[in-house]
């Protein structure tokens, strides 16, 4: 008689030591349950049964694995050591080895998402899009195995091909191509840097603009920012910052905004934010007795306090694609009702705010738990973002373009193009990627050599969004907004804008014109946005990412 050990893993695929994103992000929990013994032939007819099932779903041999929207290649490496099977719009590969054993062998899928079947966070993480001729965006996920997929006798011990396939699961997702008419792009919808620009925009504006606690407060910002550019004065765009972590687990970062410190204490969050239909959503707005800290396997600490006599910790997770927080436990020092006996824990997931007493030791314990997993962040701080205003800028001090790039700020980018007649360099405040893939840009400042070869500032040209890069044209740069187009080249030295625009009345009517004199219709308006959809869109080139 034979004892067989089946192992049940907690959260994303625990205990796969060789999987780069869970041997990172996973909590180190596994329980490992002993089944009741089975018999040998028991486990030879398991085997008989996987090997039936292989029959049945028609696996593939061949490295190169298509399903109807998506190609990967498996690396030569792996010739004759892998097998897959796809299924709809979703690709299974397996360590051929451990299959035919019978233990398993899944290693990793990935699906396009085009039926919005699955919520990435759990067992899939989202890793790039898919886009349609049309525009339609799908996501793209992969899925990791929920059990040990080769031998449970040996758990712990996982095979050296099975290891290798798994290390190199992201270089295979990187290399994937589309199918027919439609792009992938390995990593869109992801990062950060490409997703909260505009949010991120929105905290330094507010800064420069000197707005009061209400106005933080209406706007759905902590007001604590409020209180710290007031002490912290002009240090204000030192000490607050932001950083990008995925803390829901789904392949998406969430955006942290909070105060910059130079010590190595876990860093205080104020505000977060998740993506929710493909758009930035607040979670979360602390203050200074309410705060946050970001956890070490995703997922927020909220520390709190309401006095001298009562301190605690609640810890959630953050729904993927939601601004719900899952409660998982809290733990709480509260003198006020039992000065004696102040300790109390909280493992009710119903709800954040059910007490039981508990011993100092468990106290403690929960206390530890939740704060060795506290983490500093790599806070980026505004003072990194405010704008260079090069309209008051000494340019004397460059002799060349190229030497303006050593006070580029990050993210800030450059590009080289001829308006008119002229070369002019472009450098903008801040660039993102767009659905061509390259950085763009919605505003930019102008310069030009003059007659003497000194480099002169001619101007700003903006657009008044995202969905508006800037573009050229036959020698001239276009911005735009919903509500204007303008159209810019440079004439004997100097920035020339033709714009047209429109505006709303109460009522709904509009006004047009055609710079700042009123016109009957909006044909100045459409015909700009004519010449601007019809340009390029402006490539800029990112010094310091």
């Amino acid at each position: 008689m034979k004892k067989k050990a089946a192992v049940v893993m907690i959260g994303i695929v625990l205990g796969l030591t060789a999987c780069g994103k869970q041997a990172a992000e996973a909590p180190a929990e596994q329980e490992v349950q002993v089944a009741e013994e089975t018999t040998e032939e028991a486990a030879e007819a398991e085997v008989t049964e996987q090997a039936a099932e292989a029959e049945q779903e028609e696996l593939i041999e061949d490295t190169v694995i298509s399903s109807d929207l998506l190609t990967i290649t498996i690396p030569d490496e792996f010739k004759g050591k892998t097998l897959a099977k796809v299924d709809g719009h979703e690709i299974y590969v397996y360590d051929k080895a451990c299959y035919e054993e019978g233990f398993g062998g899944f290693v990793f899928s990935v699906i396009v998402d085009k039926d919005n079947k699955v919520v990435p966070g759990g067992m899939y993480t989202k890793v790039g899009e898919y886009k349609t001729v049309g525009g339609q965006s799908y996501n793209v996920c992969r899925s990791y195995p929920s059990e040990v997929q080769w031998d449970y006798n040996k758990y712990d011990s996982m095979p050296e091909d099975y290891a290798s396939l798994d290390a190199a699961v992201d270089s295979i997702l990187k290399t994937a191509t589309a199918n027919g008419d439609g792009t992938y792009m390995y990593g869109a919808g992801k990062n950060g840097e490409d997703l909260y620009a505009m949010t991120i925009d929105k905290y330094v504006w507010a800064l420069t603009e000197g707005w009061d606690a209400d106005k933080f407060e209406e706007e759905g910002m902590s007001p604590e920012f409020y209180a710290l550019a007031k002490t912290e004065g002009d240090k204000a765009f030192d000490k607050m910052g932001y950083a990008y972590m995925d803390i829901s687990s789904d392949g998406v970062d969430e955006l942290l905004v909070g105060v910059v410190d130079d010590s190595d204490e876990p860093s205080v969050v104020y505000d977060v934010y998740t993506m929710v239909n493909g758009e930035p959503a607040l979670v979360a707005s602390g203050s200074a007795r309410n705060s946050f800290r970001a956890m070490e396997y995703g997922g927020l600490g909220n520390v709190f306090s309401s006095g001298a006599m009562e301190n605690g910790i609640r810890v959630y997770m953050v729904n993927p694609e939601t601004t719900e927080l899952n409660y998982q436990y809290g733990v709480k020092y509260d003198g006020y009702t039992d000065e004696k006996k102040p300790w109390f824990v909280n493992e009710s997931t119903d709800s954040d705010d059910t007490w039981v007493e508990a011993s100092e030791e468990d106290y403690n314990m929960w206390i530890e738990r939740a704060s060795d997993q506290f983490i500093k962040l790599d806070y980026t701080p505004f003072s990194e973002l405010i704008p260079i205003d090069y309209s008051k800028v000494d340019l004397s001090k460059y002799g060349t373009f190229t030497e303006m790039l050593k006070d580029f700020k990050k993210g800030m980018g450059y590009a080289n193009v001829q308006l008119g007649d002229t070369d002019v360099f472009l450098a903008s405040s801040a660039t993102y990627i767009g659905e061509n893939d390259i950085p763009n840009a919605i505003d930019a400042s102008v310069f030009m050599y003059n007659e003497k070869g000194e480099i002169e500032y001619l101007g700003k040209v903006e657009s008044g969004g995202t969905a508006y890069p800037l573009m050229i044209a036959d020698g001239y740069l276009y911005s735009g907004g919903h509500h204007f187009a303008d159209k810019t080249t440079v004439k004997d030295g100097k920035l020339v804008t033709e714009e047209a625009s429109e505006e709303f009345d109460a009522d709904g009517k509009a006004t047009y014109y055609y710079g700042t004199e009123k016109v009957e219709d909006d044909s100045k308006l459409t015909g700009l946005f004519d010449e601007y959809f019809a340009g390029e869109i402006v490539e800029f080139t990112v010094e310091k990412e």
